[in-house]
């Protein structure tokens, strides 16, 4: 009998390799982030970085991202050079009642005042809070030449296609002297 269980083992599937330690490493990165800040008293905006699929094919790449929870118009794409596409935006923090994610703090006992009225906790207090919200920026960088004219985005269902065309190959040409 085995005093070792491993809790999870990667060795009968192909691909995995790394990913949880990578996603280990990224959570504990934004933790520390975060913990960095609030005892700084810091204003810095948040960001996150989201996954992105980039595959090359025999003429054009494809890039999918994933943007759960962002707004087509508060994506913006660019050409910062002949190979360089920059995907920028930002996402704004929502919660919505009966949200799993927000735990909201114990309330306080009623009290009655002169009015009537009563006073109540009005900040939520988060024991949990996983989702990525902020500004975000990637910068991919093609190999080869791309034709940024042809290049489309379409957004559907917080996943982002862009298909950038490899630009055609140029023939050597000859110039003749005169």
């Amino acid at each position: 009998m085995s005093l070792w269980h491993p809790r999870f083992s990667h060795t009968g599937a192909p691909g995995t390799g790394f990913s949880s330690l990578f996603r280990m490493l990224d959570d504990f990165d934004r933790y520390a982030a975060q913990q960095l800040g609030s005892t700084q008293g810091s204003t810095s905006v948040t960001t996150f970085s989201p996954s992105f699929d980039v595959a090359e094919h025999a003429k054009e790449y494809v890039l999918q991202g994933e943007l759960p929870g962002v707004a087509p118009d508060n994506v913006e794409i660019e050409f910062t050079d002949d190979q360089t596409l920059v995907v920028r935006g930002h996402s704004e923090r929502k919660h919505t009642e009966g949200d799993a994610g927000l735990l909201e703090a114990p309330e306080e006992p009623k009290k009655i005042e002169a009015g009537g009225g009563s006073k109540k906790g009005t900040a939520p207090r988060y024991w949990l809070s996983e989702r990525s919200y902020g500004e975000f920026s990637r910068v991919f960088t093609f190999p080869a030449a791309v034709d940024q004219d042809r290049v489309q985005a379409k957004f559907k269902d917080g996943i982002l296609d862009i298909t950038v065309p490899k630009a055609e190959k140029r023939a050597g040409k000859k110039i003749s002297i005169q």
